[in-house]
């Protein structure tokens, strides 16, 4: 028996030095071969069809690597970096794993000339300090409300994705609804105050409704259509019998019982439908059932209701329109039967264009909702529920269009990520000029500091600068142009120590001035830089590999069953199982 079997057990294995290092790299470089030319502008999209064949088609780099089920450690650690890119900034998931890619290549050209793993992971830390230095250095400051800028950085990140398709008018839609939600003095934005609708349709007709819509309809085909000035009530409360979680029996024992329970049932709905109608509320939205008699009473006072609506759904709407969201209608007192004749009359005595109504009554106080109009229209190829023209939305719903539900998945991650980019904006306004302008600029920078570095470290830290030129080279393959040409352009244009904003313009397919019509957040290029550089020294620092897992060996019998296990390599018997049949094989043999 070997060490490493005395060690680890029988199938483990064992692979270490510069041969578990070699493969680590190569695994990482795979990755980023991978998803590569969907960088940029001009970058190509990536069909996955998962084990169930559902077909995901993006150029999202972090939801691709999500969707794929590989095995390799290493390669998992880049994906783990996509993934914290994605939620820490939201954007710039492919060019982390690009910038990954190319320092994983450069360092296997330093290991090739024979410089030691730790100071290569030095020297690349020592980049690091040196490209964050430059990057504050080329970094812009803007006002964080500055709405031209916020459009041009909206309009740089939809360029890329699914979305470019719709024109500059998505960017703008975006750009409304950050800052109608956005929290300006506090520098925040909370992204989930935008609601995504999705329905099929043309890509041109995303609109942005300052309000709800709920994907629902009106309860009743008597009710109308629409309300104007609609006094909006939320309830979290059943308006139907209710229903017990378990069996329940009701012993009865004469006639008269079962008027009594029924009446009892029609009292309460008729008194929880009579609070509804003295509020003077015109649109009632219920996250639990309501049955036809309170729709029937609610008809007839001109109220239009829409049951079963999600609790997101509820949320949002108190937060759009201002109303609170009512646990419980009071039905505990009586009413007097005249309150159910003149239910029609006293709705009518209120005033309807009070926005800020409280209505207090019975231990209950209701914050009703305002909105210019709550209606239904046909959307697509079914009907929607529109609550839009809201006093101060603090929710806001934009409405995404396109071709398949394929389509829209993608448009979907496209608004998430150029909304994200406004977030980081928001959050920090410090921008740097796009398409691999920053990369080439601070490469430059690095290049200038790391030649003043003393021993190897130096051969090291200019082989970083050369992998941030990865960047705007990437871009420029993937639009068809000369990768030498444009690399030689790009440093003649950031030679001679002065700061330049040129960079590649994928949609002109030429080396020129970016800033200010492309930018992007400082703050993306930061995480993306810093996450690259963890990455890669965590996998140059790893020299040894240990699998206890044992190897699972796929092979045919005679009889053509055909399965893996450890040991599958071996020549082996299975009568025993053969004979019982394949259903009653225990368990935990492998097949």
């Amino acid at each position: 028996m070997t060490a490493n079997g005395a060690l680890l057990g029988d199938g483990a294995r064992r692979s270490k030095g510069d041969q578990a290092r070699r493969y680590n790299l190569l695994a990482a470089r795979l990755i980023a071969e991978l998803v590569k030319n969907s960088l940029g502008p001009r970058g190509l999209e990536k069909m996955f069809i998962d084990i169930m064949g559902e077909v995901t088609v993006t150029k999202d780099g972090a939801t691709l690597l999500r969707k794929l089920d590989i095995e390799h450690p290493a390669a998992k650690i880049l994906i783990e970096a996509s993934n914290a890119v994605d939620n820490e900034v939201g954007d710039g998931t492919t060019s982390v794993v690009v910038l990954a890619g190319a320092l994983v290549q450069k360092a296997e050209e330093l290991l090739d000339m024979g410089i030691a793993p730790s100071a290569i992971s030095d020297g690349y830390l020592r980049g690091l300090d040196f490209a964050l230095e430059a990057l504050d250095g080329i970094s812009h400051e803007f006002d964080n409300a500055d709405r031209q800028a916020m459009q041009q950085l909206a309009r740089t990140s939809l360029q890329s994705k699914a979305l470019a398709y719709g024109g500059d008018g998505v960017g703008g839609l975006l750009v409304d609804a950050v800052c109608s939600i956005a929290n300006f003095d506090a520098n925040s934005v909370d992204i989930d105050d935008i609601k995504i609708e999705e329905k099929e349709g043309n890509m041109l007709d995303a609109q942005l409704v300052k309000g709800i819509v709920i994907d629902k309809t009106i309860d009743s085909s008597a009710m109308p259509r629409g309300v104007k000035n609609a006094r909006i009530m939320l309830i979290d409360d059943e308006l139907e019998g209710k229903r017990t979680r378990t069996d329940a029996e009701i012993w009865i024992t004469s006639p008269l019982q079962i008027k009594s329970y029924s009446d009892a049932q029609t009292f309460m709905i008729r008194s929880k439908v009579q609070h509804i109608v003295d509020s003077g509320a015109n649109a009632v939205f219920s996250r639990k059932g309501i049955n036809t008699l309170a729709q029937h009473l609610m008809t007839s006072a001109g109220i239009i209701s829409v049951r079963r609506v999600k609790e997101n759904d509820l949320v949002w709407l108190a937060k759009a329109t201002g109303a609170t969201i009512s646990q419980k209608l009071d039905h505990e007192h009586e009413y007097h039967i005249h309150h159910h004749r003149h239910s029609h009359q006293n709705y009518h005595d209120h005033d309807h264009n009070h926005p800020d109504d409280h209505y207090h009554h019975a231990d209950i106080d209701i914050q009703l909702g305002y909105a210019e109009r709550v209606y239904e229209t046909q959307v697509g190829d079914s009907k929607m529920v529109f609550v839009e023209g809201c006093n101060n939305p603090k929710a806001v719903t934009l409405l995404l269009r396109a071709n398949s539900k394929r389509t829209l998945d993608e448009c979907h991650r496209s608004a998430l990520d150029a909304i994200s980019v406004l977030r980081d904006f928001v959050a920090r306004p410090f921008v740097v000029a796009g398409g691999g302008a920053a990369e080439a600029a601070i490469a430059r920078a690095v290049r200038e500091k790391g030649s003043l570095v003393s021993g190897r470290e130096q051969i090291v830290i200019q082989k970083f600068a050369e992998a941030l030129e990865e960047i705007p080279l990437t871009i420029a393959r993937n639009a068809g142009m000369n990768v030498i040409d444009s690399l030689v352009q790009l440093r003649s244009k950031h030679s001679n120590g002065r700061a330049s904003t040129h960079g590649v313009d994928a949609m002109e397919r030429r080396v020129q001035e970016m800033f200010p019509s492309v930018i992007e957040p400082a703050a993306i290029k930061e995480q993306v830089i810093k996450t690259a550089v963890e990455v890669t020294s965590l996998l140059i620092r790893v020299d040894d590999v240990l699998m206890a897992k044992p190897t699972m060996y796929t092979h045919t019998h005679a009889n053509g069953a055909k399965h893996s296990h450890a040991g599958g390599d071996k020549e082996h018997q299975h009568d025993h199982f053969d004979r019982l049949g394949k259903q009653q094989r225990p368990m935990h043999h492998y097949y």
